[in-house]
């Protein structure tokens, strides 16, 4: 059966197992094995690479096993590969897995060594006494282990005994044998081999056993932007610089027409300024001028040098003193900020300054030539209410999705329950020259909605309910004083995939679980007025930016336009079903009792639309929920 390459990073990767009908109709349970492979081109390694190596740092600050991985910075660690897709050659393998059957009539079990050895027969129960000849099935059950193990079930050694049946009616962890006249029972656990815990088996295809660590990073589909990145430190910086009002998107075009340039020697008043020195100490070798005076004239003319418009150099030094005090604490943990901030922004800069966008004015002028709406104003009055600063679609948008390891039984190092090990988080193969771990990716050309939330309502909100203290709170009418606020409060790098936000960062968890929450609002409520289904649709938040970016993650709806046909000709129609529908929940009050106040009838979502496995979610911090400790005012309900 033919599948996207998008199903495949999410459904048939390698060491997972999936269940197929064959040709016979029979369900069978296979583990994969293999993809045949191609590199994926086009993408830039090094900018996907390093967000990659810092999620798996996250795991392992939260108590994960990531022995694995290669994460030293001067290593290149991982391979992004996707199906080669040629006609005719599969491009995933896999081998049936578990290889015990059992007739489901009379309980008969039979166990094959390898999976070769499994034919058309197999299927026909070998019990003389047993009257149905064609009820034989797989057991399809496996064991797993967060320690990283897993294989099919297998019948337990019994001394003296070969003769088992199975009852999964009576009880599915059990396999009875004739003992004198008694039937007698025996556990199909096994103990671990790896890390001695006890297993007990499992359905094969429950999520529990297999949780793929998955990102959606924004492809810099313009190679200018590429190359500018990967010049380092001062381009990094330069991108930090822009965010906060050093340099406009003009002056970032023509930096990123000028790359090699900006960046070159010429250019640095460092260069600049040796060939002034270098000048001055050959006139005094040559006694053309006394050494007092060529000193002066060399401190004068050194004085007069000004940064060249075109160099970097005046971009990243206005990051550096932006955030003087921060680089002189650490500047350790400045040059991790700095990886992590500019990454962000990058694929900000790549939504907001999209090659096709319809913009909020697009949006309101095609809703009143429609009639749907009387006046801008009925837009405005509902972007204040619900914080929204600005709102635009990005078309051509490339999302790359890269699956780079994944554990077993849980996905967060911190709610582990084994005794006996970490849980882990495991590499898949390593390319054919041993080099680096593959990462199994796929490329989606996509459309969005783009929504920025206001960074100054979500500091009065979190005043407002004193989560923050009178004097944190920055001058709210200086927008670099509220930018730089955010980027020094909201810790993005203790947000990951796996887990909820320590308690301890509260302002952190807070943001997010706002962000999160409301971008989950936007998910449900685009689905149901776009059209596309629940799981076609998914997200990126932006923290430091405070955005928010939901966009179809399958081809269905892109072509029709499902997404910016709704955002422009209903957008005031969805922005008053998301505030007026997301009050509520089907479960109410058992879901405004619960400390989170979300659950699958108002703001869970498919993990396949998640990208943070469903937490820090709660209607709490969009309404005033009677009960609910903090809180205590709805985002959407100062």
């Amino acid at each position: 059966m033919k599948r996207s390459k998008n199903q495949a990073v999410y459904k048939f990767l390698p060491e997972t197992w999936v269940s197929e009908r064959n040709e016979s109709n029979v369900a069978v349970t296979a583990k994969i094995i293999k993809w045949n492979y191609d590199k994926m081109q086009d993408i830039y390694d090094d900018f996907i690479e390093n967000e990659i190596k810092r999620q798996i740092e996250l795991f392992g600050k939260r108590g994960g096993d990531i022995t694995s991985f290669d994460l030293r910075d001067d290593v290149h660690s991982f391979c992004i590969v996707e199906p080669k897709c040629l006609e005719g050659i599969p491009d995933i393998f896999g081998e049936m897995s578990p290889l015990v059957f059992y007739c489901s009539s009379c309980g008969h079990v039979i166990e094959k060594h390898y999976a070769s050895d499994v034919d058309r027969y197999v299927w026909n129960c070998t019990n003389p006494d047993c009257k149905k000849r064609h009820s034989v099935k797989q057991l399809q059950m496996i064991y797993a282990c967060e320690c990283g193990f897993a294989q099919g079930v297998r019948i337990p050694f019994l001394k003296g005994h070969h003769d088992f049946k199975y009852h999964p009616n009576e009880n599915q962890f059990k396999l009875f044998y004739k003992s004198g006249n008694s039937e007698k029972s025996i556990d199909i656990a096994m103990i671990c081999p790896t890390c001695n815990s006890r297993l007990l088996p499992d359905n094969a295809n429950a999520g529990r056993n297999y949780k793929a660590f998955t990102l959606c990073i924004i492809n810099l589909v313009d190679a200018r932007s590429g190359e500018f990145y990967k010049k380092g430190e001062e381009a990094k910086k330069a991108i930090i610089a822009k965010w906060f009002g050093k340099m406009s998107q003009a002056e970032y075009e023509t930096i990123l027409d000028n790359v090699a340039e900006v960046f070159s020697e010429r250019l640095r008043t460092s260069t600049q300024r040796k060939a002034i020195e270098d000048k001055y100490n050959a006139w005094i070798e040559q006694g053309i001028i006394p050494r007092e005076l060529a000193d002066t004239l060399m401190q004068q003319e050194i004085l007069t040098l000004q940064t060249n418009s075109l160099s970097i150099e005046r971009y990243a030094k206005a990051c550096d003193i932006i955030f003087a005090g921060f680089r002189n604490m650490n500047s350790v943990v400045y040059r991790e900020w700095l990886n992590n901030f500019s990454f962000k922004l990058m694929q900000y800069n790549t939504i907001k300054y999209a090659r096709r966008t319809i913009t909020l004015e697009d949006s309101i002028n095609r809703q009143m030539e429609m009639d749907f709406i009387e006046s801008a104003q009925d837009v405005y009055r509902l972007h204040k209410k619900m914080g929204i600063a600005n709102m635009q679609v990005s078309s051509d948008i490339q999302i790359v999705n890269c699956t780079y390891g994944y554990s077993r039984r849980a996905f967060d190092p911190k709610k582990s329950m084994n005794k006996n090990c970490r849980l882990k988080l495991n590499a898949y193969d390593k390319t054919k020259d041993g080099s680096a771990n593959l990462v199994y990716g796929a490329k989606l050309d996509t459309e969005g909605i783009f929504f920025e939330i206001s960074q100054k309502k979500i500091i009065e909100w979190l005043r407002i309910n004193q989560i923050i203290r009178e004097e944190q709170v920055p001058d709210l009418n200086d927008d670099l004083a509220v930018k730089k606020w955010f980027a020094e409060y909201v810790h993005s790098d203790e947000i990951s995939m796996f887990g909820d936000v320590d308690e301890n960062e509260s302002i952190t968890k807070n943001v997010f679980g706002l962000l999160h929450s409301m971008s989950h609002a936007f998910i449900r409520m685009a689905g149901e007025l776009s059209g596309l289904s629940s799981n076609s649709l998914t997200e990126i938040i932006i923290v430091e930016t405070a955005s928010i970016f939901i966009y179809a993650q399958t081809s269905q709806g892109i072509p029709l336009g499902a997404l910016s046909g709704m955002a422009e000709m209903r957008y005031e129609y969805f922005l008053r079903r998301v505030l007026e529908d997301s009050r509520n929940c089907v479960f109410d009050p058992i879901c405004t009792d619960r400390d989170d106040t979300a659950c699958s009838g108002c703001l869970i979502i498919p993990e396949i639309s998640c990208n943070h496995f469903n937490a820090e979610l709660g209607r709490k911090y969009m309404y005033s929920i009677d009960g609910v400790r903090s809180p205590k005012i709805g985002f959407w309900e100062m």
